[in-house]
C-alpha cells in the first residue's frame, strides 16, 4: 500500500482542484448579483429605440398641432372669398350727415355723380373682420378704399382715406368713421323696346353727334337682340347684327334715373374690353349731355 500511496494522493488533489474549478463556475453563475446586474444591462440598451420611437412621434404630432393651428389662424385671418356683387349703379347716403350722392361700379372703372374719374378693384379675399376690400385710384393718383358688408342690394361702408388708409393696410386697424349706406339704384328696363326707343331717339336727334354716324338704309329694328349674360339690374346689353349677316357690334344700356349711360363696342370681338364710345343722355329727349371718345 505505501507504494500507491503517492498515486492517490495526486489523483485525490486533482479532484479537488476540478471541483473547486466546477463549485466556482456553479456559484458565479447562481450569484443573485451578477444575473442582476447582467439583467440590468439587458434592460437598459433595449429601451433606447422605443424612445427615439416615441420622440419621433411626439415631434410629429406637435409639428401636425401647429400645423393645423396655422390653419385655423389663416381661416380666421381673411381667406374667406369675397362674393358682394358690387357692380352697377347704387345710391350712396352718409349715415350721420345724409349726403347723397351716385356710384356706377363698372368693369373696374369708377363713375361717382357721372364723373369717370376713378378705377377700382375689388380684393379676392375677405379681410379678417368680414370686410369686402375694395381699392380706388383717382386720375390724380389718390388713393382710397371701402369696406362693405352687406348682401344683395344694400350694403354699408366704410371709408379709407390718408391716415386711416395707411393704418388699415398696415395693421388692419378698422377706423371709427361715418357709415355710408348703399342701395341699388332701382331704375331698371321693362323690355328691350324700351332700350331701342331710346337708342333710336338719340341717333334721330340731329343735335347730338352720334346722329351724324348712323346710316339708317342699313338698319333695321329686328337686328337687335338681348344678351342675357351682361344684362341685370340696371344693365341692359344688346348686340346688333349687321345686316349682311356677317359681324355685328354690342350696345350697354346702364340706366341712372332720369339719364342712361350709353356704351357701344363697334366690333363683335370688341366687347368688353375695347369699347369706343360712351355718352350719357337725357331719357326724357334723347338729348346727349357728356360724350367721351374711348379710342384715343
Amino acid at each position: 500500500m505505501k507504494n500507491y500511496s503517492w498515486m492517490i494522493s495526486s489523483i485525490l488533489a486533482a479532484m479537488v482542484v476540478a471541483g473547486c474549478g466546477k463549485e466556482e463556475k456553479a456559484q458565479t453563475e447562481d450569484k443573485p448579483e451578477v444575473k442582476q446586474e447582467q439583467k440590468q444591462k439587458e434592460k437598459q440598451s433595449e429601451p433606447v429605440e422605443a424612445e427615439d420611437e416615441e420622440t419621433t412621434s411626439d415631434e410629429s404630432a406637435t409639428a401636425e398641432q401647429e400645423e393645423k393651428s396655422e390653419d385655423e389662424e389663416a381661416t380666421s385671418d381673411g381667406v374667406e372669398e369675397a362674393s358682394l356683387d358690387i357692380s352697377g349703379s347704387w345710391v350712396a347716403k352718409g349715415k350721420d350727415d345724409g349726403v347723397k350722392s351716385k356710384w356706377f361700379f363698372n368693369n373696374g372703372e369708377l363713375a361717382v355723380n357721372e364723373k369717370y374719374e376713378y378705377v377700382y378693384k375689388v380684393e379676392k379675399y375677405k379681410d379678417r373682420h368680414g370686410y369686402t376690400v375694395v381699392k380706388i385710384i383717382s386720375d390724380d393718383n389718390d388713393m382710397t378704399a371701402l369696406l362693405l358688408k352687406g348682401e344683395g342690394d344694400s350694403w354699408e361702408a366704410l371709408t379709407l382715406e390718408d391716415d386711416s388708409f395707411d393704418q388699415y393696410f398696415a395693421d388692419g386697424t378698422v377706423p371709427d368713421g361715418q357709415v355710408i349706406e348703399f342701395q341699388r339704384d332701382g331704375a331698371a328696363w321693362d323690355s328691350i323696346d324700351e332700350a331701342v326707343d331710346l337708342w333710336e331717339l338719340v341717333h334721330k336727334n340731329k343735335a347730338n353727334e352720334v346722329s351724324k354716324n348712323i346710316f339708317w338704309e342699313n338698319y333695321e329694328r329686328d337686328l337687335w337682340e338681348v344678351v342675357e349674360q351682361g344684362t341685370s339690374g340696371d344693365t341692359m346689353l344688346l348686340h346688333f347684327s349687321n345686316i349682311s349677316g356677317t359681324g355685328g357690334s354690342f350696345t350697354k344700356f346702364v340706366s341712372h334715373g332720369d339719364r342712361v349711360e350709353i356704351t357701344e363696342y363697334n366690333g363683335n370681338a370688341s366687347y368688353p374690353q375695347n369699347p369706343s364710345i360712351r355718352y350719357t343722355v337725357e331719357r326724357a329727349d334723347g338729348k346727349v349731355v357728356e360724350m367721351e371718345d374711348l379710342t384715343q
